[in-house]
């Protein structure tokens, strides 16, 4: 008879596999973490999959599965460049393309469109019913139940997305491997095999990369076991943005396939480098990427010629310090000052530095250490979310 495996999307049972699975599948939408056992009455599973003709039987089983919400798995297609605008094109190509078979009635009689495709899914999934047909020619709901929601030769990654777009964001994704663990088709701990794609995330410094770990730890936990940042402290790599750039160039020539996101800060000293690297032929799997610029450090006190003065430091100034908080930032209610260091010519630009960064970094680690989810003030974070938000929306 075999074993079976399926992802179920809100307790509906899609992508069924016969002694195997969908492990392509699992490692987009799954993090090792997310590997859990646990009891649960037996063949409660199988319910949807057989309606009210299951064989129900007295007792528990262990039920081995990868489980998160349909918000965190949609995003976490996202961080590898899956969109709304994506989806819809992969369909409309896909049906395209299955006009051209000429033997689906229900493409040559109707328009169909991408609206039509989700509003069809949405009417399977809140059934709760998993029906199986003949092969269906006629009917596109049948023959959407036939090959479990997904038309063929369509993406599985955007008809996966599109799936998801239409449940609530707390919808239970599931991807049951009872049966084949138990069968001895695959691993008995799979979450030990998993091969998650990293993003490389290169930075200016070690300071950088600490912050920037922190922020993912604390505001998008769901998405951190998809980054790999550069090892300062065990690889005694020294950065700068001068330095960053010669890191690129060699990742560049390395021809890694890894995707790669090499991000400065927002001052004058990585504008410069930046306007070097426009002479290097950059491959698609690396973006460049600059902190964004502060609203309220538009008029931010500095010290130059001629004194203490209000000014406008994004793109002068703006390192990962700026981003850690006006609370990090503000002594007896005024801000610590940006010292002007020196004029680059080339670009016609001052380069300024933050004054004390040690004590602003020291009242940021402890702001961490006293970090509670339930009660912090979002105002103080918001500069750090949005690095991590540009980092995370870069392939969108």
């Amino acid at each position: 008879m075999g074993s079976y495996s399926n992802l179920y999307v809100n307790n509906y049972p899609i992508l069924t596999a016969k002694n195997s699975c969908y492990e392509n599948v699992i490692e987009a939408i799954f993090l090792p973490s997310d590997y859990s056992e646990y009891e649960r009455p037996l063949n409660q599973r199988n319910k949807i999959t057989w309606g009210d003709a299951y064989e129900k039987e007295e007792g528990k089983e262990i039920i081995k599965s990868f489980s998160s919400t349909s918000k965190i798995c949609k995003e976490r297609l996202e961080l590898f460049g899956v969109t709304s605008e994506k989806a819809k094109q992969d369909f409309e190509f896909t049906i395209a393309k299955m006009k051209e078979y000429e033997v689906y009635s229900f493409i040559e009689n109707n328009q169909l469109d991408y609206d039509t495709y989700l509003k069809t899914i949405k009417k399977i999934i809140n059934s709760k019913e998993k029906i199986y047909y003949e092969y269906s020619y006629d009917n596109f709901e049948s023959y959407l139940n036939e090959n479990e929601l997904f038309l063929e030769e369509q993406s599985i990654k955007l008809g996966l997305w599109s799936i998801l777009s239409i449940l609530p964001d707390d919808a239970r994704i599931e991807y049951d491997l009872t049966d084949i663990i138990n069968g001895g088709w695959i691993n008995d701990n799979p979450h030990e095999a998993i091969q998650t794609e990293k993003i490389i995330v290169l930075t200016e410094g070690r300071t950088d990369t600490e912050f920037l770990k922190i922020g993912l730890h604390l505001f998008f936990s769901h998405l951190e076991g998809y980054y790999h940042f550069i090892d300062f402290e065990n690889s005694r790599y020294e950065a700068n943005a001068s330095r960053l750039v010669h890191t690129i160039k060699s990742f560049v020539g390395s021809g890694i396939k890894n995707l790669i996101v090499a991000i400065f800060d927002n001052d004058a000293a990585a504008s410069k480098e930046i306007s070097n690297l426009r002479k290097v032929k950059l491959p698609s799997n690396i973006k460049i990427l600059q902190y964004p610029a502060i609203e309220w450090a538009k008029s931010y006190p500095s010290i130059g010629p001629t004194g203490l003065q209000e000014m406008d430091i994004n793109g002068l100034a703006g390192s990962i310090e700026m981003y850690l908080g006006k609370d990090c930032l503000q002594e007896n209610g005024n801000y610590i000052p940006i010292q002007w260091t020196g004029y680059i010519d080339s670009i016609k630009k001052y380069q300024g530095v933050l004054l004390r960064k040690a004590e602003v970094q020291k009242k940021f680690r402890k702001k961490v250490k006293e970090f509670d989810k339930k009660s912090f003030e979002l105002n103080n974070w918001k500069e750090l979310i949005a690095i991590i938000d540009l980092m995370n929306n870069t392939w969108k």
